[in-house]
């Protein structure tokens, strides 16, 4: 018969259920089922005749999120610029935050919210009814923030992130992108969605544009401006610098010790005017086929620059007047660059040559009309555009009985030419800057940080993080408000990629949200089937190593 005994170890008591049994004669105890301590046995003893019910929830994303938005006292920000009416259980300020919570994890339809909602613990962390937060609230709520609210409200953040962590404004990074729309051809309450060029080749849709300023310590979205998608950069640029200048001297004491760099896509006499005028410092860049006094500055005058890396390059400097000033022009040649554009020109010289041997087999087509000798010479000509084909693809225009259009070509590569631009001009970036007691290494790694504000399209652009798109908005106000939202997210998610960063922990923001947006909550809900509250217990699932690293940075978040 089995029987309950204890047995003390190293003067801590533990339990057994024991049987007695025979063994060559001999009564030998034997072990049916180990107990553990007594509140192990006590717990056992409670948990019978209850059911168990497990639930889970996505936790860590939202919960490091939101501890980053109370520390940079964002939902006191939100509050004192937007208007306190409530839906649903939140204000105006509340939609906005967990929007962007939102966005940053699962960027859909704002119809879509409350079922991600309800999948993770943020109702809970914030108390409110996911239920409750429909795409007609989101509208509603939205409806009420307009564009100096939107101001007043990135100005704010920007002093109070400077305050806690003392970033430095010395150089700022500017550019440019666009985002297509759904918006209908025949909708008229938009003016800010248009056709233009579309950096995803989407001409057949309206879309809208964005400029962006971001700093240097990292990838913070500062200050940001939504305009209309028919507008190149170049035009743009300085209504955006009299507008950032005039919002840069209310947030940074010296605006002259400010250096913008910008690419080449924005260059004026317009622009570099108003830089001028208001004493701050740029860095800028210079198309290679606009300056062949430049590039053709031979190889052995350029000397070596090292680089912060360790890494050498050569460059060469020289002055310039560019827009009726002298600049500071530094030359440097790049191998990389130089493969991209051989591999490139490669790519398109085979394209030509594609294209030229459809024609050649056209004009000998018994089904082809008679040709005009101009028409022709302006079709090749369209055919031949690009920079340096016709250096490198020589074609000839004959007359031939022969054929019914009456004329045939021949074309062949020049190998010399071809190879002469090779050596003499790919691999060669020209950057321009009024920063004359800069050095090379300075002018060069200022300019490459360019790079950077690429990296915050990218993450726009992410289908799976922070994405602007989809956005299903058809007015004006509406895009702006959910640009704003979607760079509020981006905002949270990179000041909490920068404390891993900090931590000693080297993560993309990809997977810095991914592996917290994989830390579960569970709740075990212990039930009878009489009466009474069922009891329950809330505890995180087991982590692995890379996510309680992670968590921890999270938990040492001070709000």
């Amino acid at each position: 018969m089995a029987s309950l005994q204890k047995k003390k170890v190293h003067g801590k008591e533990y339990w057994y259920i024991v049987e007695c049994r025979r063994v060559n004669g001999k009564p030998r105890p034997f072990v049916l089922e180990y107990l553990g301590k007594p509140e192990t046995l006590l717990k056992r003893l409670k948990d019978i005749g209850y059911k168990r019910k497990v639930k889970s929830y996505s936790h860590g994303g939202v919960f490091a999120l939101l501890k980053v938005a109370r520390e940079i006292r964002l939902p006191d920000i939100l509050k004192k610029h937007l208007v306190q009416t409530k839906r649903g259980g939140l204000s105006v300020a509340d939609t906005i935050l967990v929007g962007a919570i939102y966005r940053a994890f699962e960027p859909g339809s704002k119809r879509r919210f409350e079922r991600w909602a309800r999948g993770t613990t943020l109702p809970k962390l914030y108390r409110f009814d996911a239920k409750k937060v429909t795409s007609q609230h989101f509208w509603d709520q939205m409806d009420k923030v307009n564009d100096k609210d939107i101001e007043m409200i990135e100005d704010d953040i920007i002093k109070e992130i400077t305050r806690r962590y003392n970033l430095g404004y010395s150089v700022l990074f500017y550019d440019t992108t666009n985002f297509y729309t759904y918006v209908a051809t025949k909708n008229k309450r938009s003016h800010l969605t248009q056709r233009g060029y579309n950096k995803q080749k989407r001409y057949d849709l309206r879309q809208f544009n964005l400029a962006l300023l971001t700093c240097k310590d990292f990838l913070l979205p500062l200050l940001h401006h939504v305009y209309e998608g028919q507008r190149n950069d170049v035009s743009i640029f300085p209504d955006y610098l009299k507008m950032m200048l005039k919002r840069l001297k209310g947030l940074i004491s010296q605006i002259e010790d400010v250096t913008l760099v910008f690419d080449k896509g924005n260059n004026s006499k317009e622009a570099i005017n108003i830089l001028g005028k208001e004493k701050v410092g740029y860095v800028g860049s210079l198309s290679i086929y606009s300056y062949r006094d430049l590039i053709n500055i031979p190889y052995d005058m350029y000397h070596e620059v090292e680089l912060s890396n360790g890494k050498k390059t050569l460059a060469y400097r020289t002055k310039k007047v560019l827009w009726g000033k002298e600049h500071t022009i530094l030359i440097k040649k790049s191998d990389k660059l130089k493969e991209g554009q051989i591999r490139g020109f490669l790519k398109e010289i085979n394209k030509k040559l594609s294209l030229l041997e459809k024609l050649k087999g056209k004009l000998a087509s018994p089904k082809t009309k008679k040709r005009n000798r101009k028409r022709l010479e302006k079709q090749l000509d369209s055919t031949l555009s690009g920079q340096f084909i016709k250096d490198a693809v020589k074609v000839k225009v004959k007359k031939d009985s022969k054929n019914k259009s009456g004329f045939a070509i021949d074309y062949q590569i020049d190998e010399r030419r071809k190879q002469r631009r090779i050596d003499d001009i790919f691999g060669k970036k020209i950057f321009f800057t009024n920063k004359e007691n800069w050095t090379d290494r300075e002018i060069i790694e200022a300019y490459h940080g360019q790079s950077k504000i690429e990296k915050v399209f990218r993450h726009l652009k992410n289908p799976y993080h922070l994405a602007v798109r989809p956005q299903f908005h058809w007015t004006d106000q509406k895009i702006k408000v959910h640009t704003f939202i979607c760079l509020l997210g981006l905002l949270l998610a990179e000041i909490l990629r920068k404390k891993v960063y900090d931590a000693g922990i080297k993560m993309s923001l990809d997977d810095v949200l991914y592996h917290l947006g994989n830390i579960r909550e569970s709740v075990l809900l212990f039930s009878t089937e009489g009466k009474g509250r069922p009891r329950v217990e809330i505890q995180l699932e087991q982590m692995d190593e890379t996510q309680e690293k992670l968590f921890d940075i999270v938990e040492k978040i001070s709000i």
